[in-house]
Formats: C-alpha cells, sequence, structure tokens
C-alpha cells in the first residue's frame, strides 16, 4: 500500500483511466442479459451467500457508467448494505425494516422496531422468510414475511450482530450467534431453537457451507464445527486464533477458510487435513468488513484503498482507489467499491487491475459514479442495477439509491 495522502493527489488520474463496457443489463433484477457465469442475479445474503464470499459468479450490476433511476429517502443507522431477492430491496436501520420495489423504489412494506428495541445485523432473506438481528425487549432473531407480516421470533442471550446465515433452502434451518459467545441452530419454520452452543467470545462473523459452520470472535478466534443434526449438535473440528478481532469470515469450496481480523491484515486457513493451519497470512492491510474471494483473488478495503491478494499464495497483486471503508461486492470479473469520502461515490473496477505499479494503473477502472454525498453501505450488485446508501450531502437526507446503465 501507498501513503494515503499520495492517493488524494491521484484521484482525477485515476478517474480517467476508467474504460466503458459493454451496453447495460436490461430489465430489472431477474434481468441477466449479457450475463456470465452460474449464480443468481439477487444478493439475499449480505455477503452474496452463506459461505460468505461476497461474490457472484454472474456478471451483474452495471456494465458501463450508470445513472440514479431513483432514490429514496431513509432514516436511522443504517447497519449494512441492501440485500436483494425477487424484485424487492430489503434495507435494515436501527429502527426499521424496509422493502422496496427494485424497478422504481417504490415502498412496499416496513415495520418498526419494538419500543426500546432496535434492529442490530444486517437482513438475510430466504425463499419463504426476511431475517433480522433485535435487540432490547425481544432480543434474538425476527423474521418475516416475504409481505411484512411477523412470522416467528427465536430468542438468544444477548444481541445478534453477525447476520444470519441460512444454508441451503432444502434445509429447514438456519444459524445466528449472539455477543454472549453462543452459537445456535434455529428452525427456519417456525423459529424453535435447536441447539446452543457455546463457543470462545463474542461473535462478530458467521458463515456455513454444507455441514460446517464457521464463527469469528471478537478475540481474535476463528472456529469451525460440523453439524450433526439436531441431536446431536455441534462437534468442533478446528480452531485457530490471530491478533485482532474476527472482521470477516469466507469458507472455500475446499473447506479453507478467509479471514480478515481488525489491525491484523487477511488470512488463508487451511481445511482438510491441515486443519486451521495458516497457508498464508498478509498482516497489513485490514479489511474493514467483508471480503471478496473470488475464483483467483481476493479483494479486501481498509479505509485507504482497494486491495487484491493472489488466492493460493496470498502475494499482493494490485492495489486501487482512496477512501474506501464499507466492505467490496464482486460479480463476474467486476468488483464494486463504495468511496466513503465526503464527495464519494462508487468505483467499478476489472478484477484484473488493469496494468501498472501499486495504485497507479490503466485500464482497471470501468466506471466511476459520483454520488450527492458520501457512500455509508457496500455496494449491492443485483440484476442490471447497483444499490447503495449515501449521506445526501451537505445537509441532504440520507437516501437509498439505484444505479442503472443507460
Amino acid at each position: 500500500m501507498t501513503n494515503p495522502d499520495a492517493r488524494l493527489s491521484r484521484r482525477a488520474f485515476l478517474g480517467t483511466l476508467g474504460i466503458g463496457a459493454a451496453v447495460g443489463l436490461a430489465g430489472c433484477v431477474g434481468g441477466d442479459e449479457g450475463s456470465t457465469g452460474d449464480g443468481r442475479t439477487d444478493w439475499q445474503h449480505p455477503y452474496f451467500s452463506p459461505e460468505g464470499t461476497g461474490y457472484n459468479p454472474r456478471a451483474t450490476g452495471p456494465a458501463s457508467k450508470p445513472s440514479e433511476s431513483w432514490g429514496i429517502e431513509v432514516n436511522g443507522l443504517e447497519l449494512a448494505r441492501p440485500v436483494v431477492f425477487d424484485e424487492t430491496v430489503y434495507l435494515a436501520t436501527s429502527e426499521r425494516l424496509r422493502a422496496f420495489s427494485a424497478a422504481d423504489g417504490t415502498e412496499l412494506w416496513s415495520v418498526e422496531s419494538d419500543t426500546q428495541s432496535v434492529f442490530r445485523s444486517s437482513v438475510t432473506v430466504g425463499s419463504e422468510r426476511v431475517y433480522v438481528g433485535h435487540s432490547g425487549a425481544r432480543t434474538g432473531v425476527l423474521a418475516y414475511t416475504h409481505d411484512g407480516e411477523e412470522a416467528w421470533h427465536a430468542p438468544t442471550e444477548s444481541s445478534v450482530w453477525a447476520p444470519v446465515v441460512r444454508p441451503e433452502p432444502d434445509r429447514d434451518c438456519l444459524y445466528t450467534a449472539d455477543t454472549a459467545g453462543n452459537l445456535y441452530r434455529v428452525r427456519a419454520s417456525d423459529g424453535s431453537v435447536e441447539w446452543r452452543e457455546e463457543v470462545f467470545g463474542p461473535v462478530r462473523s458467521l458463515a456455513a457451507r454444507n455441514d460446517t459452520v464457521v464463527a469469528g470472535t471478537e478475540g481474535g478466534e476463528v472456529v469451525t464445527f460440523r453439524d450433526e443434526g439436531v441431536k446431536r449438535g455441534l462437534t468442533g473440528t478446528w480452531r485457530t486464533k490471530l491478533p485482532g478481532g474476527v472482521q470477516a469470515l469466507a469458507v472455500a469450496g475446499s473447506g479453507d477458510v478467509f479471514a480478515g481480523f481488525f489491525g491484523a491484515g487477511v488470512a488463508r486457513l487451511s481445511g482438510g487435513l491441515r486443519a486451521g493451519a495458516v497457508a498464508w497470512h498478509q498482516e497489513d492491510p485490514s479489511p474493514h468488513g467483508s471480503l471478496v474471494v473470488g475464483p483467483r483473488r481476493i479483494f479486501s478495503t481498509d479505509g485507504a484503498g482497494l486491495d487484491a491478494f493472489d488466492k493460493r499464495s496470498g502475494s499482493p497483486s494490485w492495489a486501487a482507489g482512496d477512501d474506501f471503508f464499507a466492505p467490496p461486492a464482486g460479480a463476474g470479473d467486476t468488483v464494486f467499491v463504495s468511496d466513503t469520502s465526503d464527495d464519494g461515490g462508487v468505483v467499478a473496477y476489472d478484477t484484473g487491475g488493469g496494468v501498472g505499479l501499486d495504485d497507479i494503473r490503466v485500464g482497471g477502472v470501468r466506471w466511476r459514479y459520483d454520488l450527492a454525498g458520501r457512500a455509508l453501505t457496500g455496494p449491492t450488485p443485483a440484476g442490471d442495477a447497483l444499490f447503495v446508501v449515501e449521506s445526501g450531502g451537505d445537509d441532504g437526507p440520507r437516501r437509498l439509491v439505484a444505479l442503472r446503465a443507460g
């Protein structure tokens, strides 16, 4: 990484390097003309999938520089990026859970948190329910139908900060964890708590793949378990500790775990026979929020820019950008990043990074769109659109914005 001060003088230069891609995709979230790769066109989990990869193999989002399709005022403290399912955008703030039409921003329904209570986690959407963490009079997980009716409440001992993880649709369960260090399996159909297991401190990150559940704690421990079912509960498989609280977790198809740590960088932790061993560890930079785990590279934002690492070796591939505090999102061969500076925006990069040295590169920027104020969440690419919450600029209201190419 270069000196952050040097980056500031390069913004204008970097902004001129963007190369327009193909014509933007047509339609709403369902349209995926021009998309490549397998995968859905929406973005159901805060980090795309239960595995937490932050990456959709299908090329979604605007392929060329977009314009604002619609924007709607939102109040309260935003908890994470919007999520998208079946033509609907869901956003939780501390005060309200809201659903909007992805096509035109029409509010479909809204639910306020209980008196002296707040929503605490980002939203996860399954095929039948919408899930969000809640703290206060009814601490735990609240589930709503897609029409906004409360379906059930699953109680937890303390606040749920980590996103709720909903595994494969054919499994009637979800996983959640609380800040008291408990991991729960909850029946998705009715909210019954099927088991509870104690881990090693407040859980900040959670991911799952098949019957493997991975928890990351505030104390820097990554712990993996095998779900043996309702009667047998969890069996611990391995546990690794690195300095700094766990900020991000993703489980690869190989069983390896990619983890980001507060003040302690990014690491690849081996699965299989070398379970828990550190395959590689880049001590700098340290991610703010989730990672993007693509086919060849890992992407991380640290407040000073976007960094790409080789997935196999961990060696730095390229770096770019400015004030990127929010977590990135990957789709196809594009990685989208929110600029959280006062004159912020959204930037789309080619995952290959273009050609150049360090953060001076040619051909890496596909497009940049300037928002009215700074970006407040990571971007969400879905269908032909990209969704982000922005501050509204000087004295302007916070807004959920949809961007689409012409």
